[in-house]
């Protein structure tokens, strides 16, 4: 609605509001007071008509009642005319006779006669002070709603001509008023349009002059404005376009795989190495397209996740992120997953880092960190051989200290009860020389007393038999030393010629007090079995550890009696056979495959660290280019059936990480 508009329509209605109550005002003025003159006039008339027939009610005249009556109701207005005596007898009247029979009912106001359009009036007839009847009397107000009827069309009439004059003159008034208005919003429509500087007329010297000036004045500051925002922008995007290109040149020329997604995982970009890194087409990785819809989901869904995340927030992570998981959990918490690997199918290791950008945006760089993985890996290897090194070169060191001390004796023992045992038949000899000698000499009854007080029978029996054991003994203790000896202190770090019976002879020896209480132990060795070229230190760290397995699978059975842990060797076309077996609890399909991994253990906490099984899979495979394999035992339990090679093809690369572990511990 236009301001002109709104002024005539706000001074019409002004005017149309004091007309109507200039309007309202008079007609009820005119109602009022011609209502007021009719219940007078009524009353009037009533009251001279009780005046005039009280002389001749008090004398029954009837005839001059009835002329009375007649002249009352020849006046104007005035319907009907009765005459009633005192106890309600009608003795005269005059009118309508359909008005005459309906009952008498007094009106007080105009506003009573709404039903009939009559005023109904009575006065009493009083002689003397005593009432002798009444005059009932009916005006009609037929008239006084035709006077108000016709005022009131009078006055709308005149109310209706003065509004459609002020409304002429209201619209000439807002054309006046309103032209420097409108001139002014057809200028604030051009500025608005950009048409910045654009100025408008100015008429008069009043408010709306001095508006359009000023609004002259802004357009012109908007135009100054305007320009330099226009320059600064310029400005702005060249330096921006420029910070871009360099940031994209920094993306293309980083090695690692970097994307940029919006909150929604909506591609922004992704660079050469990222495409390069998991074999995408570059040109069909767009910007605008979803990065879960790229084929590299795929690869990471099905790699395995190798660590947890090393920063992480303080909410507790679900159970998925613990195993094998995607990326998309992940990039649903970007504050909550910050670094993670993931092995990938083709065996290469990805290190993922992502950050949270500050629109919600997040930003991915992939790294190869294959090189890193194994490198790590040899190192801990390189770690753990010089680790087990220097154990067994402490052991060795304690170990023969105390195998000198406890051979020593042992040796003296041994030489004392040898030169005993053979004295001893020397000694016996002599005796039974005597006792002849004595016989023959008459006193046999005295030397069969004197043989049968000293227990002479049980003696020889006994004692040849006690020196025996006692030598016997002694050389188990010599074995025993000699078994720890070569355990604890193998020797040479190197490869050579080793007899893998005598290895294995050795390591039951040792490992006897772990599995005799449980177990009975056979050897099936060939006894021609060929030497192998290797480390028997390393030999002897294979063997103790199946043993100790088989061992512990074994009590782990809960089986009633003795277990068994059977060692055979044979020997093959260039290579030699290792079969340890036990009579244990076996080892499920399920996990089969993951036996041989680090850290992975099936035996409760405190009981072991899952590095066994792990070290001989690397003394095999990695340092003696043999096989290792594990089955179910025909008669329940498992099979580790390892072979060796007799010559061995990495002497020289054991060489090599001998000297790198002393080149690490200088």
């Amino acid at each position: 609605m236009s301001f002109r508009l709104k002024t005539v329509i706000g001074i019409a209605a002004i005017e149309f509001l004091m007309l109507a109550v200039l309007v309202i005002s008079s007609i009820n003025y005119i109602t009022t007071s011609n209502e007021d003159r009719i219940v007078a006039q009524a009353q009037t008339a009533s009251r001279l008509l009780a005046t005039m027939t009280a002389d001749a009610t008090v004398a029954l005249d009837i005839a001059t009642l009835d002329e009375l009556v007649y002249q009352a109701v020849s006046n104007p207005g005035i319907e009907y005319a009765r005459v009633r005596l005192e106890d309600g007898t009608i003795v005269s009247q005059e009118g309508p006779i359909d008005i005459l029979v309906l009952p008498f009912k007094q009106d007080s106001t105009i506003a009573d006669t709404n039903d009939d359009h009559r005023l109904d009036v009575w006065s009493p007839i009083v002689v003397a002070g005593r009432p002798f009847g009444r005059v009932e009397l009916g005006m009609s107000t037929s008239e006084l709603k035709d006077t108000i009827a016709d005022a009131r069309e009078w006055m709308l009439g005149i109310a209706g001509a003065e509004i459609a004059i002020v409304a002429v003159f209201g619209l000439l008034l807002g054309q006046i008023l309103t032209a420097q208005l409108v001139r002014l919003q057809k200028a604030a429509e051009q500025v608005a349009k950009g048409d910045f500087g654009y100025q408008t007329a100015v008429r008069g010297s009043d408010e709306l002059a001095q508006t359009a000036i000023s609004f002259n004045t802004m357009s012109e500051f908007l135009n100054t404005y305007a320009q330099r925002l226009e320059e600064a922008r310029a400005e702005a995007e060249a330096r921006r376009a420029a910070a871009e290109d360099r940031l994209y040149d920094a993306i293309e020329s980083m090695p690692q795989g970097v994307a940029v997604l919006e909150a929604d995982l909506t591609i922004v970009h992704v660079n050469d190495a990222f495409c390069a890194m998991f074999g995408l087409d570059r040109s069909k990785v767009r910007p605008g397209s979803n990065y879960r819809h790229l084929p590299v989901l795929q690869d990471v869904l099905e790699g395995e996740l190798l660590q947890p995340d090393t920063e992480q927030a303080e909410d507790s992570r679900s159970e998925e992120a613990d195993a094998v998981v995607g990326r998309m959990e992940r990039h649903a918490n970007p504050g909550a997953y910050r670094r993670w690997e993931t092995k990938l199918p083709d065996g290469r290791i990805i290190q993922t880092t992502q950050e949270k950008m500050r629109d919600g945006g997040i930003v991915l760089v992939e790294s190869d960190v294959t090189n890193l993985f194994e490198a790590a890996d040899k190192n801990r290897q390189l770690e753990r051989d010089l680790m087990q090194k220097q154990k067994l070169e402490s052991l060795g060191t304690l170990a023969g200290g105390v195998a000198h001390e406890i051979n020593t004796p042992a040796q003296y023992v041994g030489d004392n009860l040898n030169f005993l045992s053979g004295s001893m038949k020397d000694l016996f000899d002599c005796i039974e020389g005597l006792c002849e000698d004595l016989k023959s000499c008459g006193r046999e009854e005295e030397v069969i007393r004197r043989l049968q007080k000293a227990d002479y029978e049980y003696l020889l029996e006994e004692m040849p038999a006690a020196a025996n054991q006692s030598l016997e003994g002694v050389g188990r203790i010599r074995d025993i030393i000699s078994a720890v000896k070569f355990y604890a202190h193998p020797g040479a770090t190197d490869k050579q010629q080793v007899n893998l019976n005598e290895v294995i002879r050795n390591t039951v020896i040792v490992t006897r007090n772990q599995w005799k209480y449980g177990s009975e132990l056979d050897m099936k060795l060939d006894e021609d079995l060929p030497p192998i070229i290797a480390n028997d230190g390393q030999m002897t760290q294979l063997l103790v550890n199946l043993i100790v397995n088989a061992s512990d699978a074994i009590d782990s059975s809960g089986k009633d009696g003795l277990g068994r842990i059977e060692i055979e060797t044979r020997s093959l076309d260039g290579s030699v056979e290792l079969i340890i077996r036990d009579s244990g609890t076996g080892i499920p399909e399920d996990i089969r495959a993951k036996i041989f991994d680090p850290f992975f253990t099936t035996k409760p906490p405190g009981k072991g660290t899952g590095q066994g099984l792990t070290i001989c899979r690397n003394i095999v495979c990695d340092k003696h280019d043999g096989t290792i394999d594990a089955r179910p035992g025909k008669n329940g339990g498992t099979e580790f059936i390892i072979t060796l090679p007799c010559q061995s093809t990495d002497v020289e690369g054991e060489e090599a990480i001998v000297d790198t572990v002393q080149t690490a511990v200088a």
